[in-house]
């Protein structure tokens, strides 16, 4: 009688250890799917992290090289750049003759001791340091590029012909 009740004994223990195996292959395979799923989510945020910096190089690259060819060699007083702003609170984007821009407001003062007296919507007034008031030019690109659309001097087209006009 005993060993009819060992084979029903060994056989729940046998079940049950199954069992537990089985739970724990089965929470093993969820945690590493967790994870996966994780370390995939990492992958992805480094992959944008990476292409947002290739981006901010690239734009920094074209900033540089565009600023590069449109600096012009100003010499003597600052250049107006921008003007903007309403009413008594206007605001100047000037640059300065080492190339550097600045914003600047009605009674400021600049590095080479020039200082803002009048901003305008189309004029800038500074004061020298003898007192002299100077009217700051605007800045001017100088356009030295190709341009396919502008005729040449040495190409002519057909001459045009004028109608209702004896020749």
């Amino acid at each position: 009688m005993q060993t009819k009740l060992v084979y029903p004994l060994a056989l729940l223990t046998l079940l049950a250890v199954a069992s537990v195996r089985a739970e724990s292959t089965s929470d093993s395979l969820t945690r590493i799917e967790a994870e996966t799923l994780v370390l995939k989510a990492r992958e992805k945020q480094l992959e944008v992290q990476a292409n947002i910096v290739g981006k901010q190089n690239e734009i920094a690259a074209k900033q540089s090289m565009t600023s590069a060819i449109t600096q012009t060699a100003v010499v003597g007083d600052p250049v107006i750049r921008a003007i903007e702003g309403i009413g008594g609170r206007m605001y100047a984007t000037l640059q300065l003759s080492d190339g550097s821009v600045v914003d600047v407001q009605q009674g400021d003062t600049l590095a080479n001791g020039m200082k803002i007296v009048l901003i305008g919507p189309r004029e800038v007034v500074a004061q020298s340091k003898d007192s002299a008031r100077v009217r700051l030019a605007t800045y001017a690109q100088l356009n030295t590029g190709f341009n396919p659309s502008f005729p040449s001097a040495g190409l002519s087209g057909p001459a045009p012909q004028l109608r209702g006009v004896a020749r």
